[in-house]
């Protein structure tokens, strides 16, 4: 089953080039691995990341936070606490 593969042209810096150059010889595998496996890293940080604001707006939703001053003073108030249980040991 032969799998179906595209040819693009993208413009990539020369010190880059010699770097994936180098990458490829030290790994044994070709310039094009090198460059399916960076993309495949990079698409799958993308949809961690994706999940993860995700996840963070409903958490926010969920803690009534609306702007970036309600989570400053989430964090501030969890340091009092933080601050108030050491001082109680």
């Amino acid at each position: 089953m032969e799998k179906e593969i595209e040819t693009i042209s993208v413009s990539i810096p020369a010190k880059m080039i010699e770097e994936i150059n180098r990458l490829a010889n030290v790994e044994n595998i070709s310039v094009d691995k090198i460059m399916v496996k960076a993309l495949s890293q990079y698409i799958r940080n993308n949809e961690v990341w994706q999940h993860i604001f995700e996840r963070g707006e409903v958490w926010a939703k969920e803690l009534g936070i609306e702007s970036e001053e309600d989570v400053d003073e989430l964090i501030h108030e969890f340091r009092r606490e933080q601050s108030t249980n050491k001082n109680s040991l």
